[in-house]
Formats: C-alpha cells, structure tokens, sequence
C-alpha cells in the first residue's frame, strides 16, 4: 500500500509500509529536539501518528 500524509509543517511523506511507520513515529512521539519550524519532532510524529492510525482503522 503507497500513500500519502504531510507532516505538521505541510510537507507530503510517501508512506509504503503502514506498520513500519506507525512504529517509527510511536519510537520518537516523545522526543523533546526541536525543528527549524520550531515544533519538536515528538509533536510532528504525534501529527503523522494520528493521520497513520486513522488510515489503519479504515483498512
């Protein structure tokens, strides 16, 4: 399955693997280091977090 979410500054992220990236954004959901957007990297996967598992819960 290949789709598509944006992060929380807008960018679109290629997502193939649905698994995989819930995973990856559930390992750094905590993570305090800030972006050049000034968001924390902890807030951006908690944003892509919502919109993979909202996909998964609609497979």
């Amino acid at each position: 399955m290949k789709t598509t979410i944006t992060d929380i500054t807008g960018a679109s992220i290629e997502v193939t693997d649905l698994d995989k990236a819930i995973k990856q954004c559930e390992l750094c959901k905590d993570s305090p280091y800030k972006m050049p957007s000034g968001q924390t990297v902890g807030e951006n996967h908690r944003y892509m977090l919502a919109q993979l598992q909202r996909m998964k819960y609609l497979k």
